[in-house]
């Protein structure tokens, strides 16, 4: 490679000496093509471009270089080149050494990036290999034993409040309210009957399952009776004793929406204490309700409170009832209330879940008595914990 010379220094004295800066454009009048010489190029001031190689009378006149100058040629000088740039067509042969600098300097950038890119992915590798060695670990160490009340669920997913006990296999809600076929029965016509289930199966579901009577009013309940039927029933609502028969609790108290349900329902044809016919449907149900634990652990059971019912109705031959007497009456109800609050129940008629204790061998609410038993419908007979 060859250095370019730098511009001959012009006489300060000389107006016309004045250098034109780099950055800015000589004039047009000034501008001469390299390779076409004419006229005006004879006469031009020195500090005009003048084509390399072409001695002037400037260029005699110029001050010997002195310290921190470059020397530069005279006009009566010669001027010597290497003799490889006297060559034609010479090629100058780079060692192994030259070589690879010159690789380098072409391919730098791209190694630089792909040496970057190289780490980058060593790194992730290490640290996914660092991660699942610690989960390995975790995963097979050996866990420690919950208690027979530890909660089982995953963290982030819906605890199922009866996992662990025969609820677990309960339909949820009014689905386990099955009514049995509807059959002309007595002097009652099938559709009679099936009039009178529909009507029962609502009045289980206002008493047990509603909304409006677990924490509001029972007069959705009433509703669905004969109209008769609602003012024998009312008092009952005052008194605390509608708990054989209806399900209320307190707002503040932490029961879940869910509740499970299992039973069956039955009817015959029969007379009432007046002598008129009726149809009598008899339903027997498990009720189980949940409640949220504030702390401790327990038995999945001990959140649990199972009220059993059975319960009597009648529906009066329309034949043989007045207006005010045609419907739903309530004739008889019995129920057994197991793992709640029995001071409450009797007093207020609230449902609310007993507290758990541990008598330190955690053995369950039920006291050994199978669960079977406790939430099975069509046992009457009552179990240690019940109300």
């Amino acid at each position: 490679m060859t250095e370019q010379q730098p511009p001959v220094p012009a006489s300060t004295s000389d107006p016309a000496s004045k250098r034109i800066p780099a950055s800015e454009p000589a004039p047009a009048s000034e501008r001469i093509p390299a390779g076409e010489p004419t006229a005006a190029s004879e006469t031009a001031p020195t500090s005009e471009r003048i084509q390399a190689g072409e001695p002037t009378a400037a260029s005699e006149a110029a001050p010997a270089a002195g310290p921190g100058r470059y020397a530069v040629a005279h006009g009566e000088e010669e001027v010597r080149l290497p003799d490889w740039m006297r060559q034609v067509g010479t090629e100058q042969q780079l060692d192994r050494a030259e070589r690879r600098r010159l690789a380098w300097g072409r391919h730098r950038g791209k190694l630089l990036v792909g040496a970057v890119a190289l780490g980058a992915v060593a790194l992730l590798g290490a640290t996914v290999t660092v991660v699942r060695t610690v989960v390995d670990g975790v995963r097979s160490a050996t866990p420690s034993t919950p208690s027979p009340g530890a909660d089982s669920f995953a963290a982030g997913e819906p605890r199922d409040y009866f996992a662990g006990t025969p609820a677990a296999g309960f339909a949820v809600g009014e689905r386990g309210i099955q009514l049995p076929p509807a059959r002309p029965t007595g002097p009652f016509s099938a559709a009679q009957v099936r009039t009178a289930l529909d009507t029962t199966r609502r009045a289980l579901i206002e008493s047990r399952l509603g909304a409006t009577m677990l924490h509001g009013s029972y007069k959705p309940f009433l509703a669905v009776l004969a109209e008769d039927a609602r003012e024998e029933l009312s008092p009952y609502f005052t008194d605390a004793r509608f708990w054989y028969f209806a399900t209320r609790m307190d707002k503040s108290f932490r029961s879940k929406k869910e509740i499970r349900v299992s039973g069956k329902i039955s009817y015959e044809a029969t007379e009432n204490t007046n002598g008129i016919p009726v149809l009598a449907v008899t339903t027997r149900f498990s009720w189980v309700y949940a409640f949220e634990r504030l702390a401790g652990q327990a038995p999945p059971e001990a959140d649990l409170v199972v009220v059993r019912d059975a319960v009597v109705w009648h529906l009066p031959h329309p034949d043989h009832a007045s207006p005010s007497e045609r419907g739903l009456w309530l004739d008889s109800a019995e129920a057994v209330i197991w793992n709640a609050e029995c001071d409450l129940l009797r007093q207020e008629g609230f449902l609310d879940v007993k507290p758990w204790v541990s008598n330190g061998r955690q053995v369950g609410p039920a006291r050994g008595v199978p669960l079977t038993e406790v939430f099975d419908p069509e046992r009457a007979a009552r179990v240690p914990g019940s109300c």
